[in-house]
């Protein structure tokens, strides 16, 4: 018998995981396991509590949103312990777990939180703080996660883009330098993200193909300050064929630096990550096993991966 720890959120999206507590126990039960659980209780308590009590289990079942699964990570890369991570998303937004291939059926992504094919995620460090899928910042980073789900269903990415951007005046810019690796970009930046998701903000993510989960490398986008509406017309349109133009920038690296003249905001998995005017983005290749919802077949991963995104 293996012991696990199954901590979630129920406040979580629509707080549909407490009718199915009964059923999810039930699981763990008739497959081997000795559940014990915990309900969050406040911001911050699942990182706590899997930072203190990770030793003591054999896996660890998550259930939330990102932010919840953010929490649960960060605890466990400070814990010193190598548990297996399931994940059961509840969330409004529940964006990694399109890149884990998990479904946000509650009785199948319950089945894949203890079955699921064990693989070997990148993940990311913020300065001090880790994260999951996404570190951003900007007009764009912020908006995508103030959208509603239901105006991003009808209209794509392009919803928080056309909200965010009105009118050009209403755009904040950063004067950065912005180093991926070892190259170097300066400039008045609307948007940086760095990110290792197929989602991003309840959005597919502008690279697409480009996605790997443990290849120790993340993608990036810069945006710079348009003048005038014809270069926020090329901004959009750039986003939306994914090609380059004077405005925007594609790159992939392991290491991103982001030095500014003022403190920027920052947002981390979705939440605000603090504010900065020097920031440090190190990808951790293959920091954390996660139950997925792959085949065993690296090929089929990949097939997986395109599959989702033309869904």
């Amino acid at each position: 018998m293996k012991k696990i720890l199954f901590i979630y959120n129920p406040m979580s999206g629509q707080k549909t995981i407490s009718s199915q507590l009964g059923m999810i126990v039930d699981y763990f039960c008739k497959h081997g396991y000795v559940p014990t659980v915990y309900a969050t209780q406040k911001q911050g308590d699942a990182r706590y509590k899997v930072r203190e009590y990770a030793k003591f289990f054999d896996e660890i079942v998550v259930s939330g949103g990102d932010g919840t699964l953010d929490e649960v990570v960060s605890g466990l890369l400070r814990s010193d312990t190598n548990s297996i991570i399931g994940y059961i998303p509840t969330g409004s937004t529940n964006d990694f777990s399109r890149s884990l291939n998990i479904p946000t059926d509650i009785k199948k992504a319950t089945k894949l939180s203890i079955n699921g094919q064990i693989m070997d995620i990148d993940l990311g460090k913020f300065n001090s703080k880790f994260f999951t899928y996404v570190a951003a910042f900007g007009s764009f980073a912020q908006v995508s996660y103030e959208t509603e789900q239901s105006m991003k269903n009808i209209f794509g990415r392009f919803a928080y883009i056309l909200e965010g951007v009105k009118t050009v005046s209403n755009l904040k810019s950063y004067h950065a330098k912005i180093t991926i690796d070892e190259e170097e970009f300066e400039g008045d930046f609307i948007h940086f993200m760095a990110t290792n998701s197929v989602s991003v903000g309840g959005f597919n993510n502008f690279y697409k193909k480009n996605i790997g989960l443990d290849d120790g490398i993340f993608e990036s986008v810069l945006v710079k300050k348009p003048n005038g509406l014809l270069e926020l017309n090329s901004i959009i349109e750039g986003l939306r064929s994914n090609k380059e133009n004077e405005n925007i920038i594609f790159r992939s690296g392991s290491s991103f630096e982001v030095e500014s003249d003022e403190k920027i905001d920052w947002t981390l998995d979705g939440d605000f990550g603090g504010s900065y005017t020097k920031s440090e983005v190190k990808v951790l290749n293959m920091a954390v096993k996660f139950r997925t919802g792959f085949s065993r077949d690296s090929e089929k991963i990949k097939a997986n991966q395109e599959k989702r995104l033309t869904n």
